[in-house]
């Protein structure tokens, strides 16, 4: 197979130039894909509340679901956290734990989510500086806690490095 046509390309000096200062300007103010990367992080927190409400592995962090309440020395029956177990003295049934908020854990409950507010502020703090994105869940006094035994902020990579260097790319490349 023969080459018919040459293929003949050329890079106007000018061009170029006014090209590399505008996508320098762009590289220097970064804020609007740093405010994306902010908003993508925290849906991916948001996910984590999410798919792990019971428990459960997603985005390679794995939450412990609740824990037992007790087991019982007398029957050996193991009381879970959301009860639902014939008492032994009395009618009825062993209630759920109590939660900080005053309210039941109940089989429909969700981890971490006893008034919600963990799972609304989660990252909802955001620092854009020249060269850093700080996030944070502001002053909710409780999340470095709960986030230890339980993480919700983090980077998956490669995932999440894949999403910022598109969204940086899209930024780059924008009109």
């Amino acid at each position: 197979m023969a080459i018919k046509d040459n293929i003949d390309i050329r890079i106007d000096d000018e061009s170029a130039r006014r090209m590399l200062r505008e996508k320098k300007h762009k590289a220097e103010n970064w804020q609007p894909a740093a405010r994306l990367i902010h908003r993508q992080m925290q849906v991916n927190a948001d996910s984590m509340f999410v798919r792990n409400r019971r428990g459960g592995r997603h985005r390679g962090v794995t939450w412990k679901p609740f824990a037992d309440q007790y087991t019982r020395i007398t029957d050996g029956a193991t009381v879970p956290a959301e009860g639902g177990v014939r008492r032994l003295r009395g009618s009825g049934q062993v209630l759920g734990r109590l939660r900080p908020s005053g309210t039941r854990v109940t089989s429909s409950s969700g981890l971490l989510q006893d008034t919600g507010t963990l799972r609304s502020r989660a990252l909802i703090s955001r620092r854009i500086t020249k060269t850093k994105l700080v996030m944070s869940s502001g002053n909710v006094r409780y999340a470095r806690r709960q986030h230890d035994m339980r993480p919700w902020a983090f980077f998956h990579l490669p995932n999440d490095m894949r999403m910022m260097q598109r969204i940086l790319l899209r930024h780059l490349l924008s009109g």
